[in-house]
C-alpha cells in the first residue's frame, strides 16, 4: 500500500488558514482589504477578548452579489483576477481568493451582504468552513461579516494565541497601519464597545493625527518628489526630532502597507549624520510605482513586496528624502545665523567697552545646575573620582566657594587649564594629565547608577508611569516582567493597562518612557540580557546628563570640577563606550617631541 495521501478539503484548508490567518490581527487585516476593494468609504471594527470570541468587520461597498455570496468561501476564489497576467498589472488589496476559505474553515462566520442593484441582503453562516444555513436578510449596501470561536476546532493554534490584551493590541497596530495607507476613509475601532482608535477621512495629516496625535506630527515635514517613474510622498521627521525605535516608521507601497529593508535603509541613509547612535526617524512613506514593476505575490500575509529593480527604488528614496532634509535644515540655518549676528553685535559693544568694564562671556548655568541637582547617590551633575595611580592628592579644604579671583590648591599639582573646550589639562611633578571632561563625567555617573540596580533600592512614584505599547512589546514585557522585579521594578494593571508603581532607586531621575523604549527596542535580540540592555540605556541617560564636550569653564569652575572628580580617587581609565577618560604624557615625550632630548 502506498505511504501518499491525498489530503481531505476540509485539511488543506486548515493547512492554508495557518498562513494566512495568525491570530485575530489577521482576520481583521484581511476583512477590512476586502473592504477596501469593494470600494468602501466607512469601515468599522468591532472585537471582543481581543478578537478571539468575536471580530465584526462593517463597511458600505459595493457589496456580494446573491450568486456569489457562497462562491466567496470557496478556496481560490476571488474576484480580482482571472488568469496569472493579471498579476502583473494588481492594483488590489487582495487576490489570492485564500482569506474568506481560510477564516471559515478555523471558526464560526455569519456574512451579510447587500450588492448594488439588488432588492435585498442575504446571510450565510459557516462553522469550521461547512455551510450551515443561508437566508434573506435586511441591511444597506455593503456587507457585515462576523468571526466568532476563532481557532475552536484547532486546538493547537489557540493555545499559541496571547493574551486578550496582547491580540487587542496586534489589531490596533493593524488598524493604524490600514488608516496611514488609506486616509481617505472612514474606519473605527471598537474594544468591547467602546471607541479606540478613529479616522474621519481626509487626508494624510489628518489619519496621521488619529493615530500618532498632534504633537508628533506638528514635528513631521512634508515629502512629495518624483524621480523618474516613482513617486514618494508623505511626511517624514525633521532630523531633531527621532524616536529610540521603529515603531514609528511606515512604509506604504501602491497604497500597501509592507516591511521592506531597501525603502528602510534608504530612510535612514538619507539621515546620514543628522542621526546619533540608537535614535531613528519618524516617518510616513507611500511610494507611487507602476504596478508591474513590483510583485506582491511574495507571501501570504501580502506584508512583502519584491521590486523588479531595487536599486531604483533606493535610489528615489534616498534621493526624496535627503533633499527635502537638506531644504529643511538649510532653511532653519537662515533664522539661526541671523540669531547669531545679533549675538555679535552684543559682544562688540563689550570689546569697545572701557578696559576695567571687560568681564569674559561664559555661560555659568553648569555652574549653577552643579550646584542644584541632587540625587541620593551624590551630586549628579559633580564628578566623583580621581586621577589614575600616580596622581596624589592632599585633602581638599571645606570650602567650596571659589570665583575667577580665587582659585583654591587642593592637590599637588597645577592647572593648566582647558584645550578646546573640551579637555581638562592638568601639570603634577614630571607628567601632564589630559582629562576628556566628558567621557571621564559620563562613567562615573554610570558607574554610580548601575552599582544599585539590585533590587535593594527602591523607589515609589508619587504618580504611576502609564506604560504605552504595541502588541510586540506588550509580549516581550510579560516575558521580562520577573526580570525587571528582581532588579527593583513594580507593576499594576488596571483596565488593560499597565503601570509602573515603583522603580529601581537609580531610574528614579531618568525618563521613564526612554528607558522602556531602550529596553524595547533591542527587544528582538536574544543574546542582549536584560541587564545589558537597562544598563545601556542608563549608559545613554548619563551620556546626556555627562558634562558635555565644548562646556566652556573659568579656571574657578574646571578647579570645581576637578575637586569633585577627585572625591573617590580614581578616574576611570575610558567612559562606558569604551573611549579614553584620561591620557598621561610625561614631560620625557614632550621633550623628545621637540628634541631637545633623543
Amino acid at each position: 500500500m502506498g505511504n501518499i495521501n491525498v489530503l481531505d478539503a476540509s485539511v488543506f484548508n486548515m493547512l492554508a488558514a495557518g498562513e494566512v490567518v495568525e491570530r485575530p490581527a489577521s482576520v481583521v487585516k484581511e476583512l477590512v482589504e476586502n473592504s477596501i476593494d469593494a470600494g468602501a468609504n466607512v469601515i468599522d471594527v468591532f472585537i471582543e477578548n481581543g478578537g478571539t470570541n468575536k471580530i465584526v468587520v462593517s463597511d458600505d461597498g459595493i457589496g456580494i452579489e446573491s450568486d456569489d455570496l457562497q462562491k466567496a468561501f470557496l478556496p481560490h476564489a476571488t474576484s480580482k483576477l482571472k488568469n496569472i497576467q493579471d498579476l502583473d498589472m494588481l492594483s488590489t488589496l487582495g487576490f489570492r481568493g485564500e482569506a474568506l476559505a481560510s477564516i471559515a474553515s478555523v471558526s464560526r462566520v455569519t456574512a451579510e451582504s447587500k450588492a448594488k442593484g439588488e432588492e435585498h441582503a442575504n446571510k450565510i453562516t459557516l462553522s469550521g468552513g461547512k455551510i450551515t444555513d443561508i437566508t434573506r436578510s435586511h441591511r444597506a449596501q455593503g456587507t457585515t461579516i462576523t468571526v466568532e470561536n476563532l481557532f475552536f476546532n484547532t486546538p493547537a493554534r489557540l493555545k499559541f494565541l496571547k493574551t486578550p490584551s496582547l491580540e487587542k493590541k496586534a489589531v490596533e497596530d493593524i488598524v493604524r497601519a490600514i488608516i496611514l495607507a488609506n486616509p481617505h476613509l472612514k474606519v473605527s475601532l471598537y474594544d468591547e464597545g467602546e471607541l479606540v482608535l478613529s479616522s474621519s477621512g481626509g487626508e494624510l495629516e489628518e489619519a496621521a493625527i488619529a493615530v500618532y496625535g498632534i504633537k508628533n506630527v506638528q514635528r513631521l515635514i512634508k515629502i512629495e518628489e518624483r524621480e523618474g517613474k516613482i513617486r514618494v510622498r508623505g511626511f517624514i521627521s525633521n532630523p531633531d526630532f527621532t524616536k529610540p525605535n521603529r515603531q514609528y516608521q511606515t512604509v506604504i507601497v501602491n497604497g500597501r502597507t509592507v516591511k521592506d529593508d531597501t525603502i528602510s535603509v534608504a530612510m535612514e541613509k538619507a539621515y546620514g549624520n543628522y542621526l546619533m547612535k540608537r535614535c531613528h526617524p519618524m516617518f510616513i512613506v507611500d511610494v507611487i510605482m507602476p504596478f508591474d514593476e513590483v510583485d506582491a505575490n511574495v507571501h501570504p500575509s501580502k506584508a512583502e513586496v519584491r521590486f523588479q529593480n531595487k536599486h531604483e527604488v533606493f535610489s528615489a528614496v534616498y534621493s526624496a528624502v535627503k533633499q527635502t532634509i537638506d531644504n529643511f535644515v538649510s532653511s532653519s540655518r537662515v533664522s539661526f545665523e541671523g540669531k547669531i549676528e545679533e549675538k555679535k553685535s552684543d559682544e562688540e559693544s563689550i570689546i569697545n567697552a572701557p578696559t576695567s568694564a571687560k568681564r569674559p562671556m561664559i555661560d555659568t548655568s553648569f555652574v549653577n545646575n552643579l550646584r542644584t541637582q541632587r540625587t541620593s547617590y551624590g551630586d549628579i551633575m559633580l564628578i566623583g573620582g580621581g586621577l589614575k595611580e600616580g596622581f596624589d592628592f592632599t585633602t581638599p579644604k571645606t570650602d567650596n566657594v571659589l570665583d575667577d579671583e580665587e582659585e583654591e590648591e587642593f592637590f599637588d599639582g597645577k592647572i593648566v587649564g582647558q584645550l578646546f573646550a573640551t579637555y581638562i589639562i592638568v601639570e603634577q611633578k614630571d607628567d601632564a594629565f589630559i582629562i576628556d571632561q566628558h567621557a571621564a563625567h559620563e562613567r562615573l555617573l554610570y558607574d554610580k547608577i548601575s552599582a544599585k540596580l539590585d533590587g535593594n533600592f527602591v523607589q515609589s512614584l508619587l504618580i504611576p508611569f502609564r506604560l504605552s505599547m504595541t502588541a510586540a512589546e506588550e509580549e516581550y514585557f510579560e516575558r521580562i516582567k520577573g526580570q525587571l522585579e528582581k532588579i527593583g521594578f513594580e507593576f499594576s494593571t488596571s483596565h488593560d493597562s499597565t503601570f509602573v508603581t515603583a522603580v529601581p532607586e537609580p531610574v528614579a531621575k531618568l525618563n521613564l518612557s526612554r528607558v522602556f523604549a531602550g529596553i524595547f527596542e533591542n527587544m528582538s535580540d536574544d543574546s542582549l540580557t536584560l541587564a545589558s540592555v537597562l544598563k545601556e540605556n542608563l549608559c545613554q541617560q548619563a551620556c546626556k546628563a555627562a558634562i558635555k564636550g565644548g562646556e566652556v569653564l573659568t579656571r574657578a569652575q574646571i578647579a570645581k570640577v576637578l575637586k569633585n572628580f577627585l572625591s573617590e580617587g580614581k578616574l576611570p581609565d575610558s567612559c562606558p563606550h569604551g573611549r579614553p577618560a584620561v591620557v598621561k604624557v610625561s614631560k620625557k615625550e614632550i621633550e623628545k617631541l621637540f628634541k631637545r632630548i633623543v
